[in-house]
């Protein structure tokens, strides 16, 4: 699973389709749930399967974030 940060207005059910569909681009086999940071004590998420289970378990503020970044292109062969 991949854990996305983004900012709280992309956890919307208006806006969360297109940041999924985005973040998508990068991790394109792995479940998605976007987070937003901790804001006085609450944190927003969105993703398209049931977080029910797990959303007691994450907190914001604990993960290591980490930049993306993707991969050079190859080098052309000429």
């Amino acid at each position: 699973m991949a854990v996305v940060q983004v900012e709280p207005e992309h956890t919307w059910p208006s806006t969360g389709p297109a940041a999924l569909l985005h973040a998508q681009r990068f991790f394109p086999t792995l479940p998605i749930l976007l987070l937003s940071p901790r804001v006085g004590g609450f944190s927003r998420s969105y993703s398209t399967f049931d977080i029910g289970p797990l959303i007691n378990q994450i907190n914001a503020d604990e993960i290591e974030w980490q930049t993306y970044r993707p991969p050079p292109p190859p080098e052309l062969p000429f």
